[in-house]
C-alpha cells in the first residue's frame, strides 16, 4: 500500500483498540535505498546530508513499485516514497508491536520509546545468504519453524512418521524457549507482549530462528541474523540448553554437515517441565493495521499436525499438497 493507505489503516486500528489492545503491524516490502550514512562521489568530499535524514526519517521500506530514474529528484522521490521510523511515531502512545520484512528491516531498529508504552519491533535479516523460491526464510520462521529449517537446510523429501516426530522435536523446542523467556526477560512492557497466547509465540518463533541460523554455517555475516528492539532476548538466545535441542533436531535430520555442531553429544529430549508459576499478565486485544482483530485464544496456533501445516502452507504460497503416501515432498508442502 501507498503512505496515505499504511496512515489510514494504522489511524483506525489506533482508534479502535482499547486499553488492553494493541497495534500489531507487518511491513513486507523493498527497501528504500535510502541510507543514514553520508554517501560520497567517490573522492574525499561527502555528500551533504539531507534534511530529512538529519531529523530522523532515515529511510525504511519502500511504498511505490514505481522505478525512480537517475534524474536530481530521485533522492527526493525515495524520500516520498518511504515509510520511515519516524513516521510510526504517533501511533507508539498505545502498545505497538512491529514486525518487518526488508532489506531495510535494520532501519528500525532504534524507534525510540516516547511515551512509555510496550513497544517491540522483530525484524528479518537484511540479507541472505541462501534463497527461497517459496517466500521470505524470517516469515517462514516466523509461520512455521519447521518449514523453514527444511528450506534452509535443503530437506526435499522426508517420510511421514519423521515429519510427525520433527514437529514434536519443534514443539519442545518452542516451549522451552518461552519457559526460558520467562525466566530472563524482565522488562514489563517485553512480558506483556510474551505471555499473550498470539504474539508470544511470534517472539518464541523468533527466538528459534536466531538459534537456528547462528548454528548455521553459511549464515556468518551480522546482516544475515534477524535483530529486535528492545533487544531482551539475548540470553534465551544464547542458551546452551537451546542450543543442544537444536542440535539434536539437526541430527535427527541428517544435515549436520550444513551446522555448526561444535562438541555435543546427542541427546534425546523429554517434553518440557510443568508451566511457570509466575502469574501472567492480561492477555492482549491484537488489532491490526489493516482491520481484523486477532483473537489471542484463536490465533496462537496448536500443536500443527500434517494437515494444518499443509493447510498453512498452501494458505502461503497457494501451491501446496500432501500425497497420501508413506514419503512425503517438503517441495510440495511449501
Amino acid at each position: 500500500p501507498h503512505f496515505s493507505q499504511i496512515q489510514i489503516y494504522l489511524a483506525s486500528a489506533f482508534r479502535e483498540i482499547g486499553e488492553q489492545g494493541c497495534v500489531l503491524l507487518y511491513l513486507s516490502s523493498d527497501g528504500s535505498g535510502i541510507s543514514s550514512e553520508p554517501a560520497t562521489n567517490g573522492s574525499t568530499e561527502t555528500a551533504p546530508a539531507s534534511p530529512a535524514t538529519a531529523h530522523g526519517f532515515i529511510g525504511g521500506i519502500s511504498t511505490s513499485r514505481r522505478n525512480l530514474d537517475d534524474s536530481k529528484d530521485r533522492k527526493v522521490e525515495q524520500l516520498v516514497h518511504t515509510l520511515h521510523p519516524a513516521d510510526l511515531l504517533p501511533y507508539t502512545r498505545k502498545p505497538f508491536f512491529l514486525i518487518v520484512e526488508s532489506a531495510s528491516s535494520s532501519a528500525y531498529k532504534n524507534i525510540p520509546n516516547l511515551f512509555n508504552q510496550p513497544l517491540l519491533c522483530l525484524l528479518s535479516p537484511s540479507s541472505y545468504p541462501i534463497t527461497s523460491n517459496s517466500g521470505s526464510i524470517y516469515t517462514f520462521f516466523l509461520h512455521s519453524p519447521m518449514i523453514a529449517f527444511c528450506i534452509v537446510s535443503r530437506i526435499n523429501t522426508i517420510s511421514k512418521a519423521k515429519w510427525v516426530e520433527l514437529q514434536s522435536l519443534f514443539d519442545q523446542l518452542e516451549d522451552r524457549a518461552f519457559e526460558l523467556l520467562a525466566q530472563y526477560v524482565v522488562d514489563p512492557n517485553v512480558r506483556k507482549f510474551l505471555f499473550d497466547d498470539f504474539l508470544g509465540q511470534l517472539v518464541v518463533r523468533h527466538v528459534v530462528c536466531c538459534i537456528m541460523l547462528h548454528l548455521h554455517i553459511e549464515f556468518s555475516r551480522s546482516e544475515h541474523f534477524p535483530q529486535a528492539a528492545p533487544d531482551r532476548f539475548k540470553k534465551a538466545v544464547e542458551s546452551e540448553e537451546l542450543a543442544r535441542k537444536a542440535r539434536y533436531i539437526i541430527s535427527f535430520c541428517a544435515v549436520e554437515e550444513l551446522y555448526d555442531m561444535g562438541d555435543q553429544p546427542k541427546q534425546q529430549h523429554v517434553s518440557p517441565s510443568s508451566p511457570l508459576a509466575s502469574s501472567p499478565p492480561q492477555p492482549l486485544t491484537i488489532k491490526t493495521a489493516f482491520g481484523a482483530t486477532a483473537e489471542p485464544t484463536a490465533a496462537a496456533a496448536p500443536k500443527e499436525d500434517m494437515a494444518s501445516v499443509t493447510n498453512a502452507a498452501a494458505e502461503t504460497t497457494a501451491a501446496a499438497s500432501v500425497a497420501e503416501t508413506e514419503t512425503t515432498s517438503t517441495n510440495e508442502v511449501i
